[in-house]
């Protein structure tokens, strides 16, 4: 996979870049040290500035259009596709969107989800938090506000720990792919358990 980035986007490593950031759970977390990885890209490579800014674009793009479609989904659509598009959104983020539920005043409930948008994990970012803000009662703008803030935090952050050590960027790019290959499958797995569980609850 690396040499086929290295082979077809080295004159333009700018768009893998964008389109990495563009792949929900990858974002501007995995696109930034790879942006910066000299290892795959040689004398092309971008600069951490050039990577933060790519990155967090890419990321930010779809933001406001997930959100325009969540609200879309949730207050016209009825039975069938309704349900189960409720019944993705309370799997994917039910726990977060609790806890951002409970927050009682319009800025705490900002802060949360910036904070949330900015830890550099898996299952944060912008699409979740895009997915949270269109569930919830915010304004689109405050919705997407929040998550520009966030995202300004998680993009400025990994790229300070990309550019702290030399050629680091790409051994974090590396670990990061692992963590996400983990914690995709551990969730695999979870949902597979979880559907063998009610298969045989059904049966009895």
């Amino acid at each position: 996979m690396l040499d086929f980035f290295a082979d077809n986007f080295s004159s333009c490593v700018w768009l893998a870049v964008l389109l990495i950031a563009l792949i929900p759970t990858l974002e501007s977390k995995i696109a930034i040290p790879f942006g910066m990885s000299v290892q795959i890209f040689g004398k092309a490579t971008l600069s951490p500035v050039a990577a933060c800014l790519i990155a967090m674009f890419g990321s930010l793009l779809p933001a406001f259009f997930v959100m325009i479609l969540i609200r879309k989904l949730k207050s016209k659509t009825t039975g069938f596709i309704n349900d189960k598009f409720l019944s993705f959104a309370n799997m994917k983020v039910g726990k977060y969107f609790q806890r951002f539920s409970e927050k009682s005043t319009l800025l705490k409930k900002l802060i949360y989800l910036a904070g949330f948008v900015a830890i550099p994990l898996p299952l944060t970012g912008v699409y979740t938090g895009s997915l949270i803000a269109g569930l919830s009662s915010l304004k689109l703008w405050q919705g997407f506000l929040a998550i520009v803030v966030g995202e300004v935090f998680a993009c400025v952050g990994m790229t300070i720990v990309c550019a702290l050590f030399e050629n680091s960027a790409f051994y974090i790019f590396i670990m990061a792919m692992i963590f996400v290959a983990v914690i995709l499958i551990a969730n695999l797995i979870i949902l597979l358990i979880n559907k063998i569980g009610c298969k045989k609850v059904k049966g009895e």
